[in-house]
């Protein structure tokens, strides 16, 4: 599908129904999210019982989605004074906010759906309004009324006044546990920005400063990332995080070890955060985090794998293998990880490592991410880089068992893949 630049008038929807590196030595860190298949979903949730007579609620509907199709066309047409018309003082400034980072991480489409929710009245609606929204040039899909499919959505409780034979927005409230992906960086505080030829950079004031500096290792890193992608992301999207909305970016990440993460935006793109204290300081740390991490937005979107744990050992392999570049697995710390993991629990039998649980202990995650490092590197230098591509999109995106896509990656059964690269592996660590 081409990307579509068409108004949300086009596509209006009525009434819709991982972990991180603990290498034993300086290496990258990071986490991958994927949508949880056990979050509750409010979009396709029992329609909510409304008061309202269906006639009534038909017309508060229409009248809603009146006011937020002159706010998307406004918004998607680089029109702030008309983004703003239908907004009460009252969340103004929040507005202004979501209107001015939206145009600088270059919002290219916006689609909503609209229920009316059973407290409303003629002069006070409160609705329940979901808006999917594409960034960057990404090919946005055909609306889904799903939190989890489709282009990522926004998902708000808003009250609606009428003034002045109009209705205006009063109030503005988060859906508790409603979306995995909120809150996102973009729509609480105003963010500054630093934009490169690949990559923009985005955080809250006090991380301006470290801007273009994250972006200058970003843009490096973009071309040798390209490399892995016969279609990259037409951007990478970095957001800085600092202390305080590091704890909240997309829920919030607590462990104390993870300073970086990747985060599918459904099918439609990604983002990366990164907790910016933990980097700026060394540029070896910055440039191998950000390396790896962009490495997961050509490896894993759009990934329709239904258990990507199963296949940690690929996803965060392909990304070490990346992120190091151009040094070969043997001269990294990933030699130091598998030689320690050796030491204590004797030879390798297989490049697959068991799914990481809360229990597993820093050899353990850093045996994995080194193995998986290891591993790409045997398969690349037995197969080649296209056949190893073909390889991870199989497994990673496609969601293949690893059998049949070997034997159609590489013409062999995945057991004697596994075996020559044991073997490889032995040989360099």
């Amino acid at each position: 599908m081409e990307d579509d630049h068409r108004s949300t008038s086009d596509w209006v929807a009525r009434g819709f129904g991982a972990v991180g590196v603990l290498l034993l030595a300086v290496s990258s860190v990071s986490v991958v999210f994927w949508p949880r298949s056990d979050h509750p979903k409010p979009a396709t949730a029992a329609p909510i019982v409304t008061a309202a007579v269906p006639d009534q609620q038909t017309r508060l509907e229409r009248e809603v989605q009146s006011v937020l199709r002159v706010q998307i066309d406004a918004l998607l047409g680089g029109d702030e004074a008309g983004w703003l018309a239908p907004v009460g003082p009252e969340v103004r400034n929040r507005y202004r906010s979501i209107y001015r980072n939206l145009r600088n991480l270059e919002v290219s489409r916006a689609d909503y759906g609209v229920e009316i929710l059973g407290r409303s009245t003629e002069t006070e609606v409160s609705a329940r309004v979901m808006i999917g929204y594409c960034l960057s040039g990404a090919t946005c899909p055909a609306w889904e009324n799903r939190i989890d499919q489709g282009a990522p959505k926004l998902l708000y409780d808003l009250t609606f006044e009428r003034r002045d034979n109009g209705y205006v927005v009063t109030k503005i409230a988060d859906v508790e546990d409603g979306n995995h992906l909120q809150p996102t960086p973009w729509e609480r505080t105003e963010l500054r920005f630093a934009r490169g030829e690949r990559v923009i950079v985005a955080g809250p004031r006090g991380q301006a400063k470290n801007l273009r500096k994250v972006l200058a290792a970003a843009e490096k890193a973009a071309t040798v990332v390209d490399r892995f992608s016969t279609e990259p992301p037409k951007r990478y999207r970095i957001y800085l995080a600092d202390d305080k909305t590091w704890k909240t970016w997309y829920g919030g990440q607590l462990s104390k070890w993870v300073v970086g993460y990747h985060i599918a935006l459904n099918q439609t793109g990604s983002d990366i955060v990164l907790k910016t204290g933990e980097l700026v300081d060394s540029n070896r740390q910055l440039a191998l985090t950000v390396q790896h991490e962009m490495a997961h937005a050509v490896t894993m979107v759009p990934s329709y794998n239904q258990d990507p744990n199963e296949d940690l050992w690929l996803i965060e392999g392909v990304a070490e293998y990346i992120g190091f570049l151009p040094g070969k697995p043997q001269n990294t710390e990933s030699r130091y990880s598998l030689r320690s993991w050796f030491d204590e629990h004797g030879a390798l039998k297989s490049i697959v490592r068991p799914e990481l649980t809360d229990e597993s202990d820093d050899l353990t995650v850093s045996a994995l991410y080194a193995t998986g490092h290891y591993a790409v590197g045997c398969m690349i230098d037995r197969y080649g880089q296209p056949r190893l591509l073909d390889f991870v999109k199989r497994v990673l995106q496609d969601g293949e068992d690893l059998d049949p896509a070997s034997r159609a990656a590489f013409g062999k059964p995945f057991k004697t893949v596994d075996r020559a690269c044991v073997s490889w592996i032995t040989q360099r660590v």
